[in-house]
């Protein structure tokens, strides 16, 4: 049955939790859940000072200000801050504009491509965020692996990530997502219906050409078999060991490569063939090999926190950052 992802509030992302029947699809719904439709306020920034007066000493607050122009006597910064919570979520110059919220991104998506929103994550204090729409049928390569194409808006008040959209391509199987190198739109905040209606189609012909670009790249290297001495092979040309490397040094290099060993098992136990001369094995491909170190990198290696533990946001983070050398070379090793 096709699941809804929604918010989980003790994990800090989105889960498969109700069905798309007995819930709504509308922006402001799932950001809403995941607490994303906070208001924020932005205060000027200022600073404490000691000031020496004969026979005491006393505190005061400056606020710096604009020497000249036509914002002369603003604060020069200004913090962004939660209003329910009082959480300072990033620090700017005067010239930053001003929204009352994330709720923008609510009713740009929500008007553009309505009942299509599928989750919402919120990062941190909500210093960034990132929404996700399902714009095209998913596509089924064969053997029940599909992949779905969608969009990511992103967003943040932190200044690290610009309001964009980028097109994503999610696997159910392992819910592994690939992101693409570059945004579809970089999106201003405007309710002209003009602008409005060719961000539409941008974003929509972006999908439709990145859906199609990566379901004939997975068929491509679905139809090569790869076995397991293969992706053995390549995965210590990914993640090699050397001389100069510590003992600790080594061992991390030993974990990753079981992660990717055992992202490739599990691929290859649910789509990998039998093998022609009955050995108690099956067989891959390099569509597999390449999912099972994109899966690995994204789910246990970026995924990783302190204590042993993984963060899906984290990995997700990751991903959004570009920050995927395994598996871009991964690619270009399979593909070559």
């Amino acid at each position: 049955m096709e699941r809804l992802e929604t918010f989980d509030a003790f994990e800090g992302h989105h889960f498969l939790t109700k069905d798309r029947a007995e819930h709504p699809l509308d922006a402001h719904v799932v950001m809403r859940e995941a607490d994303a439709l906070f208001d924020v306020d932005y205060p000027p920034s200022g600073y404490v000072r000691t000031v020496d007066y004969p026979g005491h000493r006393e505190k005061t607050t400056t606020t710096p200000a604009v020497k000249d122009g036509v914002n002369k006597g603003k604060a020069r910064h200004k913090y962004v801050v939660r209003t329910d919570t009082g959480e300072v979520l990033g620090l700017h110059s005067h010239t930053y504009a001003e929204t009352d919220g994330y709720s923008f991104i609510a009713d740009m998506a929500e008007e553009m491509f309505p009942e299509s929103t599928t989750s919402c994550t919120v990062f941190g204090n909500g210093e960034k965020i990132a929404v996700t729409q399902d714009l095209v049928n998913p596509v089924d390569l064969g053997g029940g692996d599909v992949i779905q194409s969608q969009v990511c808006w992103i967003t943040s008040y932190n200044g690290v990530w610009p309001t964009a959209v980028y097109d994503l391509t999610r696997r159910l199987f392992c819910q592994n997502q690939l992101v693409g190198q570059m945004p579809l739109v970089r999106v201003k905040h405007t309710k002209n219906h003009d602008h409005l209606l060719e961000m539409r189609i941008r974003i929509l012909e972006g999908s439709i050409a990145r859906a199609k670009t990566v379901s004939a790249m997975a068929r491509v290297l679905r139809d090569q078999e790869y076995s397991a001495a293969q992706f053995t092979e390549l995965v210590k040309q990914l993640l090699p060991t050397g001389d100069q490397m510590t003992e600790r040094q080594k061992e991390n290099v030993y974990n990753r490569r079981h992660f990717c060993q055992s992202a490739w098992q599990r691929e290859v136990d649910e789509f990998g063939v039998a093998d022609p001369i009955g050995r108690p094995t099956h067989i891959g491909n390099r569509w597999l090999a390449y999912n099972a170190v994109q899966g690995a990198e994204q789910h246990r290696i970026n995924g990783r926190v302190r204590g042993g533990t993984f963060s899906r946001d984290r990995a997700l983070e990751k991903a959004i950052d570009q920050k995927t050398p395994l598996a871009e070379k991964a690619l270009a090793l399979l593909s070559a």
